[in-house]
């Protein structure tokens, strides 16, 4: 049993892919997104297949192209899981000579009969939000086998990098939070949203959020700190009661004197998830997560199966990722963006954190009445774009996965979600996918 309160349906398509996958006796094939929630959702599923002494080939890629249904055409899979990822290739899927199981939450196009399809939207929850892939893969691992309830925390970590903890966490996400505190796969807390480290370096190395004129700035986290006469060498969770308000108050003020939204200013002082099998929080794995996505996702996912080596190897590669972004966050803080009348944009010379620096740039640093569209040239004359906005502007009629889904008309191809989407598009149709983009935006939000 699943022991989560969820729609029969759902408890149903899953006994049957669970039922498929158990029954399946060769190598299963699964593809999952490359990112912290793709990543996660792998792990999951991965660890799950491992505990029942299943083999599985698994590949973390970027999308479903012509080169990935050819591979499995020529591999000549049997049984195919898409992790993150499939429901708006519903078409392409089809096709294929498989058993096919596609675990998303993504907003989903027309469904196929040939197509096993577990997207969150498809039983009333909202995928931007309240599921992510992670979530969806958790749910599978627990109708492969109840004991997979403790690897709670890595569905958590997958929603997290997905940013869906903002506000904290709610519908399916809550309740495996609450599972996991039940297992004991993790435990919650409230306080300061900042690295478990000295404060010197949780400020300056602080990123989410980005504090104006303290973030990578040292010098002028020591003044602070010495102006607030609490010792720079203290973690957060060391800070007493009355440290931790003067500390918490004065960088409040900071967030709403640069303009951020209040949702996110009360991310600041907010429910922190620990994992105390590994002695980090929830958020710390999750910015491993993402910069393992980076760099080399194999890592991420051994990582998130267990192995000790792999988790030095991705913090190794989260301070190196959290470099470059820090170094393209401040870049931004100085240049801002490009305003049009409905949507504001920037270029991204590093197209590592490019979508990165497009969420935190949105977040903390633009104009919160536009979305912000951040553009990076790729080497093959391909230009990769991250739209990015917020509740706020979700819920007065933004929906990125609109736009994105837009560059077809430009020889490109993009989606998402409302509030966070993506897409590539010919370097020398830049001009014109803006100029669609900010008529649709501004038809969204009028509307």
């Amino acid at each position: 049993m699943l022991r989560l309160q969820i729609p029969e349906q759902l408890v149903s398509d899953l006994n049957l892919a669970a039922e498929r996958i158990l029954s399946f006796h060769s190598t299963i094939r699964i593809f999952s997104h490359h990112d912290a929630d793709g990543i996660s959702a792998a792990s999951i599923l991965a660890k799950a297949l491992i505990r029942e002494d299943r083999e599985f080939h698994l590949s973390i890629v970027g999308g479903i192209t012509d080169d990935i249904t050819e591979w499995i055409s020529k591999e000549r899979d049997e049984l195919v899981v898409f992790l993150d990822m499939g429901s708006g290739d519903m078409e392409r899927l089809s096709s294929l000579d498989a058993s096919i199981i596609v675990l998303d939450h993504h907003t989903p196009k027309e469904p196929s009969e040939n197509v096993l399809e577990i997207n969150a939207h498809r039983y009333g929850m909202e995928g931007t939000r309240e599921a992510s892939g992670s979530s969806m893969a958790f749910l599978l691992a627990l109708a492969i086998n109840p004991r997979n309830s403790n690897l709670a925390h890595l569905s958590l970590v997958g929603s997290t990098g997905d940013r869906q903890h903002v506000g904290g966490f709610s519908g399916l996400n809550a309740k495996i939070a609450d599972m996991g505190e039940k297992e004991g796969a993790v435990s919650s807390k409230k306080g300061l949203n900042l690295r478990n480290s000295p404060l010197i370096h949780a400020l300056t190395r602080s990123y989410d959020p980005f504090i104006r004129g303290l973030s990578g700035r040292e010098e002028k986290v020591r003044q602070l700190l010495d102006k607030l006469k609490i010792d720079g060498g203290k973690k957060p969770s060391e800070l007493d009661e009355e440290e931790e308000r003067r500390l918490g108050s004065l960088l409040i003020l900071k967030l709403l004197k640069q303009g951020c939204r209040p949702d996110m200013v009360d991310e600041l002082i907010t429910t922190r998830y620990f994992i105390p099998s590994l002695g980090m929080y929830v958020s710390e794995m999750a910015d491993y997560m993402e910069a393992t996505s980076k760099r080399d996702a194999g890592t991420g996912v051994a990582m998130g199966i267990g192995d000790e080596e792999a988790m030095y190897r991705a913090k190794e590669m989260e301070e190196e990722y959290s470099e470059e972004l820090m170094k393209a966050l401040m870049t931004l803080e100085k240049n801002g963006a490009r305003e049009m009348e409905h949507i504001q944009w920037f270029w991204s010379y590093s197209g590592e954190v490019a979508s990165a620096q497009a969420g935190i740039g949105m977040q903390y640093l633009l104009d919160q009445e536009k979305p912000v569209f951040c553009l990076t040239e790729l080497e093959d004359g391909r230009m990769k774009i991250s739209a990015r906005g917020t509740r706020y502007l979700v819920s007065k009629g933004l929906d990125l996965a609109e736009v994105c889904s837009a560059a077809s008309k430009f020889g490109g191809s993009g989606g998402g979600h409302n509030i966070a989407s993506g897409c590539t598009i010919p370097a020398d149709r830049r001009k014109e996918f803006l100029r669609t983009a900010d008529e649709m935006v501004g038809r969204q939000i009028r509307k």
